[in-house]
């Protein structure tokens, strides 16, 4: 198949006001989007005792939110990994006491300074990495509530775009493991453990700068410029 000159893809279901495709498509790059991922609610009945809940992400936190049993109590401070999770709790009408920079390591390091002995419930999926819990170790006492499923998908097809752009290790293995590059294709991750996944699969992607939108936006640009 031919490579499609000045395109991308990105393993994220693009909204229409989307950063990214905004960025590009005011740069003439064609856009498309579609997650490898397929996720499901998983019902739970009782929220545990905790002093913190902190969420990995935006689907963490809506899928936690939007399946409460009982409003939380006020006493209970939530924590997020970065600013677009903090935002979903924000619009579920509650307030955040932690957001982190969006990078696991450094949130990690960060949230350890404020949780330090505390209790910390986790809404997670079912196939999560658990990095910022795997860091803290035993700074915390942490506790698991897996809230979503999430699998790959089945099928999908081979992408013709010149820049593949990667959003969970998960979405780069799926994709990766049953599509070969095409010569001239270029890859984005949008953090160090998805640039891993890539790596351990025998690519080289460029990391973008964040990660947000904004920055794989131009990590897709840079990656053109150089066309």
């Amino acid at each position: 198949m031919k490579l499609q000159r000045r395109s991308a893809y990105i393993s994220r279901n693009l909204q229409a006001q989307s950063a990214f495709r905004q960025i590009l498509k005011a740069n003439s790059v064609k856009v498309e989007g579609q997650s490898l991922i397929h996720f499901e609610p998983i019902p739970f009945s009782v929220v545990p005792d905790a002093d913190w809940v902190f969420f990995y992400s935006p689907r963490a936190a809506r899928f936690f939110l939007s399946n409460l049993p009982c409003p939380l109590s006020t006493k209970v401070k939530l924590g997020s990994i970065g600013p677009s999770t903090a935002q979903i709790a924000t619009d579920f009408g509650y307030e955040i006491a932690f957001t982190g920079t969006g990078e696991p390591s450094a949130s990690a390091d960060a949230f350890a300074q404020v949780a330090k002995g505390q209790r910390v419930l986790f809404p997670r999926a079912r196939h999560s990495r658990q990095s910022v819990q795997n860091k803290l170790g035993s700074i915390i006492k942490s506790i698991d509530l897996i809230v979503y499923d999430n699998h790959p998908a089945a099928d999908f097809p081979l992408r013709c775009s010149e820049v593949l752009v990667f959003t969970s290790p998960l979405n780069a293995k799926t994709y990766l493991n049953r599509h070969d590059m095409l010569p001239g294709q270029q890859l984005v991750a949008i953090g160090n453990p998805t640039a891993s996944a890539c790596r351990r699969l025998g690519k080289d992607p460029l990391l973008a700068s964040a990660p947000n939108e904004e920055a794989l936006a131009q990590a897709v640009l840079h990656c053109l410029a150089g066309e």
